[in-house]
């Protein structure tokens, strides 16, 4: 019988070869925490949209209604 390789991982829990998927994920997360509470609010909105056609009609967060 073979065994199947298994991903070993270091200190930080990361696995031990970055790949391409990884590298990008990590320059993605980088650049997410620079953003501004408006920038995300902007970007999710337009998320939103792609994802579900149209323009929303109420403004949508995180599964709850905004207190007036």
């Amino acid at each position: 019988m073979s065994r199947k390789a298994s991903k070993t991982k270091n200190a930080n829990g990361d696995v031990a070869w970055p790949t391409r998927g990884t590298r990008l994920a990590a320059e993605g997360r980088k650049r997410a925490s620079k953003l501004t509470r408006e920038q995300r609010r902007q970007y999710f909105r337009q998320a939103m949209v792609l994802m579900h056609g149209g323009e929303l009609k109420e403004t949508t967060v995180a599964g709850h209604k905004r207190p007036a």
